[in-house]
């Protein structure tokens, strides 16, 4: 009988109690788990983090390297370090610490890795999502693909999910890799190791080119395999959470400038083992951007720039970037703040003066029904919302309105409902209240929701308004930039009311105009 080829996994913990499951689950699923070998970097605080280690799966099977979490230098790092711990398994698979999976996903992988159409495959993808302890989303797979360029010229990856096709073909080509799961021989580990130079945000860009150029090639999987906690409800530390993190994240910034040729370095920090951690000579950089149809250096994909991209698109597939950008920040705390999943812009603090002066002037106008387009979850406005006869708050988040529903279930003049202002007309209401979120969008969706503004027959809209400000460059969707509402290219006509917010530093204001007076 043929000896079964072995598996080796590759897992960066930090601080996370979910790992020790995700090792249980991997083991639990294999056809053949002993075939299965785990090499973990377990990064945790002594006697801080002991529920991270509750429940001990296989342990002749499991190698582990320990170190204090206050002496990680991140994931990258972390899953370098893993890489010594393989012990010459055929086959290596790198996953993230909070993952199941599904039945016989082992015999699963070498099935598709055997069917793709190349001698040196590697399979990657944007795993669907589950809910600890064991609630799995819809099984699908997932095409990676080039969303944009971040304001450091760092490219950023989209997955498109689609069912699972019957019968499933091939895997397909692809160029992009999600280093969460990631399978192919384990030649990946001496021919392509780990940069442990890198911090986090980058890191499969710059992976994805250095496999490329070794001569490998990547596939989407044509099977669901796994699926990833992309939340963060159970409050799971992360390395940037403990740790003053901008110097590493800075050098891993111009580390890859420097590999994807946008900007050169001369500093020996960060060419640290360049030679080892650089591309390979199979192919080189400009036969990847040919083939992949990017250009780093002057940021342009399918050869516009983002802005043009944008553009370019339908509405409804703006709307699906926009959607997935605040789900996933809604799932997992994006923007940090630990008072409100909605940002600091939410904070009690900050709106404290603001909610005094818009409940006046919304008395003032006789606005009795409130519309609020991007409500978030109602941090400030739940102190005030019981000032209007109706409040009807709107979110592009449909976990987050239903959130919103049971919690303000027994406040009987609110009512709430997924709506994407860019393409829905909301009901018609006294005035449309759209406090920071605008400034997350570019101009041509900005333009969008006013156009369904005016269409839903309010009498007025107080929207955020930078005073005195010239507005930038066009944004991208999920960025944020101040947005002078008056100024080029918006030309607003000056508010009937304008209400300073009062915060140091800024202009930041919410205007009032009568929906008659919009251009």
């Amino acid at each position: 009988m043929a000896k079964r080829p072995r598996i080796f996994v590759n897992i960066a913990s930090y601080r996370d109690t979910e790992c020790q499951h995700t090792v249980r689950d991997l083991f639990s699923k294999a056809k053949h788990p002993d075939r299965v070998f785990v090499g973990i970097c377990w990064q945790f605080i002594p006697g801080e983090d002991d529920d991270c280690f509750q429940v001990v799966t296989r342990p002749d099977q499991v190698r582990v390297i320990e170190v204090n979490a206050n002496e990680s230098k991140g994931v990258c790092w972390a899953r370098s370090q893993v890489q010594s711990l393989w012990r010459g398994e055929e086959f290596t698979l790198q996953i993230d610490s909070h993952m199941r999976f599904v039945e016989h996903w082992d015999e699963l992988l070498l099935t598709m890795i055997g069917e793709c159409d190349s001698p040196k495959p590697v399979i990657s993808t944007y795993p669907p999502s589950y809910e600890p302890p064991d609630q799995l989303s819809e099984p699908t797979v997932s095409a990676i693909s080039a969303s944009e360029f971040d304001k450091n010229g760092i490219l950023k990856f989209r997955a498109h999910g689609s069912p699972l096709p019957e019968p499933p073909p091939p895997p397909q080509p692809n160029h992009f890799i999600a280093a969460g799961l990631l399978f192919g021989p384990s030649s990946i580990n001496t021919d392509v190791p780990y940069d442990p130079y890198l911090y986090f945000h980058g890191e499969e860009i710059s992976l994805a080119v250095r496999l490329f150029t070794h001569g490998y090639d990547v596939f989407t999987p044509n099977r669901c395999i796994a699926f990833h906690d992309y939340t963060n409800a159970r409050g799971r530390k992360r390395h940037w959470d403990d740790f003053e993190w901008a110097h590493l994240n800075a050098l891993s910034f111009n580390r890859i400038r420097h590999l994807l040729g946008i900007a050169e370095s001369d500093d020996p920090e960060v060419l640290r083992e360049m030679d080892r951690y650089g591309l390979g000579s199979v192919r080189s950089l400009a036969e990847f951007e040919r083939s992949a149809k990017v250009d780093f250096k002057n940021r342009l994909i399918d050869g516009m720039s983002d802005i043009e991209r944008v553009e370019a698109m339908a509405p409804d597939e703006r709307s699906e970037i926009a959607h997935t950008f605040f789900v996933n920040i809604w799932r997992s705390n994006g923007w940090g703040h630990a008072e409100s999943r909605s940002g600091s812009g939410a904070n009690l603090a900050q709106t404290e003066i603001i909610k005094a002066r818009l409940v006046d002037a919304f008395a003032f106008l006789g606005a009795e029904a409130v519309a609020d387009a991007g409500c978030g979850e109602m941090n400030w406005m739940k102190t005030v919302v019981d000032r209007f006869r109706f409040y009807f708050g709107f979110d592009l988040v449909g976990d987050l309105v239903t959130e919103l529903r049971t919690k303000h279930a027994r406040r009987h003049n609110c009512f709430f409902s997924k709506l994407d202002i860019m393409l829905d007309v909301m009901p018609r209401a006294d005035v449309i209240l759209c406090r920071d979120v605008l400034t997350h969008y570019p101009t041509c969706m900005v333009r969008a929701a006013f156009d369904n503004f005016k269409r839903s027959g309010a009498r007025y809209v107080a929207a955020t308004t930078f005073t005195n400000t010239e507005n930038k460059p066009d944004n991208l969707i999920g960025g944020w930039q101040p947005m002078n509402l008056m100024a080029e290219p918006f030309n607003l006509p000056q508010p009937r009311i304008l209400l300073s917010e009062d915060l140091k530093g800024t202009t930041k204001s919410i205007g009032i105009w009568a929906i008659s007076d919009l251009p």
